[in-house]
């Protein structure tokens, strides 16, 4: 299951609106929280004191405390990479390191023996290369992109899928950053443009970005960067996120394909689907019911195939439907229909232009942002219509 997280700036907020916000975010399954730690003035006692009673909230609505340091900070507090107790009596859980020591220190941090996790910057590739091999435990490490607060400086998608194969690779966890689009929106300065990873997600409804981030397949979690999301966003999110990671019994309709349809826990990439009009109660179900829509791999050039469908629905009838198209285009999805009888309730997700000839019926369009993620959808992976 990927973790979700949220973003708060508390030098710009009371701890009244932040609890506000945690308690919100928590009943819509979120459970981390970054922050950003050097942005607090004050003494050592009572940055300490702040952070511990933020740490307190959080951790009564189960969440984790990721807390951003810089290097700057790390010294005003008297931490040592042997000794980050400060850290640990304000109840932060994760150390996001925006500096590195640059030789064996960065090892003796990550191996801390005060029970903090330690995450790097997703580029940091040689500072956690020579952590390893002096000794590192990557399993209390992991990594987080950046954010761009500044339009078009956030990386492409290829940058981004690229460095978490890379750290997927290594066995090391990676975290990125979404935007919600809330008018007023703020991260740590004051900038309203969004705060995303990825360039192509700036004005992508947040569920997109959200749903794109799932279907990249390699990212483990996904943070709203700004503050605050609203109430509205948290819900598609949890829709998303339902029909994503379900649990599939092998009901009679699918024993006799065990070996063959996904079940128990199935992680599915959820698309948003425009129905036609005309579509019936079969075509219907068929799309939507039934549980484990994938392609095999083997053919993924003008379509996505979800085969299984045909087998389940075995000698049902899907009469033609005229169509006003005269070519399916990318982003329609379309049922094999009684005029090619051998393959007919296979479910089709087009990928480049088919013409129209009477052997599929067109059941609605994947809405035009989404399109694009059809990129990420690879052999074996599950998705579903919404």
């Amino acid at each position: 299951m990927v973790q979700l997280g949220i973003s708060v700036y508390p030098e710009q907020e009371t701890q009244e609106v932040i609890e506000a916000y945690l308690s919100m975010a928590s009943q819509y399954g979120f459970s981390k929280v970054f922050t950003s730690m050097f942005s607090v003035e004050g003494t050592r006692e009572e940055v300490t004191a702040y952070f511990k009673n933020f740490s307190d909230i959080a951790h009564r609505y189960n969440m984790e405390v990721s807390g951003d340091c810089n290097g700057e900070f790390f010294q005003r507090m008297g931490a040592t990479e042997r000794d980050l107790s400060v850290f640990k009596n304000m109840g932060i859980d994760i150390i996001r390191m925006d500096f590195s020591f640059q030789d064996e220190r960065d090892a003796i941090l990550i191996n801390n023996q005060d029970g903090i996790k330690i995450e790097m910057s997703t580029s940091f590739i040689d500072v956690i290369e020579k952590a390893i091999a002096n000794g590192a435990n990557v399993e209390n490490l992991s990594t987080c992109h950046n954010f761009y607060p500044q339009k078009y400086t956030a990386p492409s998608v290829e940058a981004i899928g690229s460095l978490n194969d890379y750290w997927h690779g290594k066995g090391i966890r990676t975290a990125i950053f979404i935007s919600s689009l809330v008018r007023g929106t703020h991260g740590p300065w004051p900038v309203s443009d969004g705060l995303p990873t990825i360039e192509e997600h700036r004005n992508l409804p947040i569920e997109v970005q959200l749903t794109h981030c799932l279907a990249m397949g390699n990212v483990d979690e996904i943070i709203i960067g700004n503050a605050f999301a609203s109430e509205e966003e948290f819900k598609a999110i949890r829709r998303v996120m339902d029909q994503a990671f379900v649990t599939i019994p092998l009901n009679d309709k699918l024993s006799f394909l065990k070996e063959y349809v996904p079940h128990g826990d199935v992680k599915r990439i959820p698309l948003y689907i425009e129905t036609e009009k005309d579509i019936t109660p079969l075509e219907r179900e068929i799309l939507f019911d039934f549980p484990a829509h994938s392609d095999m791999g083997d053919c993924m050039h003008y379509m996505l195939r979800s085969r299984l469908p045909r087998i389940v629905y075995k000698g049902m009838s899907i009469p033609e439907r005229t169509c006003k198209k005269t070519c399916y285009t990318r982003g329609d999805v379309v049922i094999v229909n009684d005029n090619l009888a051998h393959y007919r309730g296979e479910i089709q997700v087009v990928l480049k232009d088919i013409p129209v000839d009477g052997q599929r019926n067109l059941l609605g369009r994947i809405r035009e942002d989404e399109i694009f993620i059809l990129d990420e959808i690879k052999a074996g992976n599950g998705f579903s219509f919404m």
